[in-house]
């Protein structure tokens, strides 16, 4: 169970960075992303920026009451391949309303990022993203399950990703239930920055943006 942006887009040599300014949202981690970049004209993105933008939906299929709903039983995902065959070290942010989980077997980053291991439960909704190669996983929504509200998170990670390799952004329910787009006092959260349609979303969502690209 579950509980206007301005872009710059660098490019200078092989480094890329891409920056936001936005107000302050309550957050899951301080990690939030606050820096502007050089610009270089007529520049095209590096081939990390493909998975700026991606998202993770689990839209309410209905509304049960005690603020939770039916999700989607069967994972839900998307995949983005990266072009080159370049290998880069990607700097993300990642913005949503998730419920929260615990996670097993890896290591715990920050706000709510968790390196490899497996859910701690068959029931709480997973965030995942899968890169091929180098090959790994990641979580999203590291945290304690909490009855009847989701969480704010929004957090910086960082990861290596090779041209070539593809991603899988992957939104499980696991049980078909969770938790509505509902903080403590059962108000529905909005992001600054993540447009949803619905707004406020009716159900979890989480943005991946791609803040810096290093060429390795």
């Amino acid at each position: 169970m579950w509980p206007a942006v301005v872009v710059a887009l660098v490019v200078a040599g092989c480094h890329f960075r891409h920056g936001q300014l936005e107000p302050d949202v309550q957050r899951a981690s301080d990690a939030a992303v606050d820096a502007v970049v050089d610009v270089a004209p007529d520049a095209s993105p590096a081939p990390p920026f493909a998975m700026a933008g991606q998202r993770w939906l689990l839209p309410c299929l209905n509304n049960l009451g005690n603020y939770n709903c039916n999700c989607a039983a069967m994972p839900v995902q998307q995949t983005v391949t990266i072009t080159g065959t370049q290998r880069w070290q990607v700097t993300i942010r990642i913005r949503g309303v998730m419920e929260a989980i615990g996670y097993s077997g890896g290591t715990a980053g920050s706000g709510g990022w968790y390196v490899g291991g497996i859910p701690g439960d068959g029931a709480d909704n997973t965030y995942e993203l899968i890169v091929s190669a180098p090959s790994q996983h990641f979580y999203l929504n590291l945290g304690t399950p909490t009855g009847q509200q989701s969480f704010v998170y929004d957090f910086t990670a960082m990861f290596e990703v090779d041209g070539g390799a593809m991603l899988t952004f992957i939104a499980d329910g696991q049980d078909g239930l969770q938790w509505g787009n509902y903080g403590p006092s059962h108000t529905p959260w909005t992001i600054p920055g993540v447009t949803t349609t619905p707004s406020p979303y009716d159900g979890q969502f989480a943005q991946l943006d791609v803040v810096d690209a290093v060429a390795m």
